[in-house]
């Protein structure tokens, strides 16, 4: 059994050396679980998509569905509180001190890099996902007009999965009636 400080400090390690948000988080969040064997991957997985048509964000997600998983209710109270300390304390110190922040050059060259890094985790994190979801060339063609409307036209993502799921449902429902099940 997972000790409960072992879930608190896994996750507070995550919360405080993580940047970019869920989905920049995911892969780091995947390799510390997995690596632990606390959860196998397919599990987490599964994990990782509730945790992103769920409310919330998606870092508060994962560490409620693992600690659930490992420890129940404690688990996953000590998983959310590890995971969003950091966060609570960092912002909280840079909302005291903006003013005296604001005009520091380095800091603005911090924060450029802190962006590279995320764009790298994002796109890993997509990819990962990607290989994962995209099966056939239906969900592929799925996956890149929803980019594509969203990027280039600026569409509302709340609609697009909208249409997305309408668009599915239609798919799949003639392709059962045909007889061709596709996953």
């Amino acid at each position: 059994m997972v000790r409960l400080r072992s879930i608190f400090f896994v996750f507070l390690k995550l919360g405080a050396l993580t940047f970019g948000g869920g989905l920049a988080m995911l892969p780091i969040i995947k390799r510390e679980i997995v690596d632990r064997n606390w959860i196998d991957e397919d599990i987490f997985d599964d994990y990782i998509a509730v945790a992103q048509v769920a409310p919330g964000m998606i870092a508060i997600n994962i560490a409620t569905l693992v600690g659930m998983h490992l420890r129940k209710r404690k688990g996953a109270f000590f998983a959310v509180l590890g995971v969003s300390l950091p966060s609570l304390l960092i912002i909280t110190l840079i909302a005291s001190l903006l003013t005296q922040f604001a005009e520091i050059v380095l800091l603005h060259k911090i924060l450029k890099g802190i962006t590279l890094v995320v764009i790298i985790l994002l796109s890993s994190a997509m990819l990962d996902i990607g290989k994962k979801a995209i099966k056939n060339y239906f969900l592929l063609l799925y996956a890149v007009f929803s980019f594509s409307v969203v990027y280039f036209l600026n569409i509302s993502t709340v609609y697009v999965i909208i249409l997305s799921f309408l668009l599915g449902t239609v798919h799949t429902y003639f392709s059962m009636r045909a007889g061709v099940v596709r996953d």
